[in-house]
């Protein structure tokens, strides 16, 4: 019997946002393949839990030989698109290591990871994608800080390489607005990630983390899962009408970004 589940690729798919997508995704009947850079024990773990509908695929999406070389990105007609793996102001420091106050390293990874990788894999797929005769949905996920707002004292590397994925969401629609791809871009708020606690909750004790999280909007973070809910919506055929959409899932940040100052969140 042939497969009808709908196939997505997803970047990024063993922690955060990724992983409460691909936990979604699967259980709503799609055919899931997932990239991960170095964490290929929760890789497996993943696939063991959507035996045969869930496949990984070790990538590091700053490297352009890696993705040159990354042949399963042309072994399928892929229904959708979601470009999520990156780097943040606390994990860039363990993938690109400096003991350099300038950490000009890491500044060059965000974009590489961040802005480059999507690109890179956008270009390797763009012939395929076009050939189809049925619609593509591609979803980049950029940020507040960057796709939507600016804030004091972040890392200027992280902002920019988040503002470059807006862009390219904005151009790429632009080019596809007489073909079947369809292309969104979502810039989550101060969302309970991983990424986010090395960057920012990790350096807070309990009495900051409580002012901290009531001084947000709806006196709350945002949950992976809530991101991914928009996500998969993103995914459907009808979503079609907010093709060149940047999605503010923010809670209210982006109009309001002077409370991230006021809740002490600086460096």
């Amino acid at each position: 019997m042939k497969n009808t589940r709908k196939k997505i690729l997803l970047t990024g798919g063993t922690q955060g946002i990724g992983e409460a997508t691909l936990n979604l995704l699967a259980e709503k009947g799609y055919e899931v393949h997932f990239t991960y850079r170095s964490s290929s024990e929760k890789a497996k773990k993943l696939e063991a839990k959507f035996e045969g509908q869930v496949y990984s695929y070790k990538l590091d999406q700053g490297d352009p030989d890696a993705i040159k070389n990354a042949d399963f990105l042309l072994e399928h007609d892929w229904d959708g698109i979601i470009f999520n793996a990156a780097l943040g102001s606390g994990t860039v420091k363990e993938y690109a290591k400096s003991s350099d106050d300038l950490a000009f390293e890491r500044d060059s990874a965000m974009f590489s990871v961040n802005a480059l990788g999507p690109l890179w894999i956008y270009k390797k797929v763009q012939k395929k994608l076009l050939e189809k005769d049925t619609k593509s949905k591609l979803i980049f996920i950029s940020s507040v800080g960057g796709g939507l707002a600016a804030f004091p004292y972040f890392t200027l590397s992280d902002g920019m390489s988040k503002s470059a994925v807006a862009f390219l969401g904005k151009q790429l629609a632009a080019e596809n607005t007489h073909t079947l791809i369809d292309v969104f871009t979502v810039c989550p708020g101060a969302t309970e990630t991983p990424m986010f606690t090395s960057s920012t909750l990790s350096k807070m004790n309990e009495e900051e983390r409580t002012a901290f999280d009531l001084a947000q909007p709806k006196k709350r973070l945002i949950q992976p899962e809530e991101i991914s809910y928009w996500i998969e919506q993103l995914l459907k055929d009808e979503s079609t009408v907010l093709h060149g959409a940047i999605l503010d899932a923010t809670m209210g940040l982006a109009s309001r970004p002077g409370i991230q100052t006021e809740a002490g969140l600086s460096h």
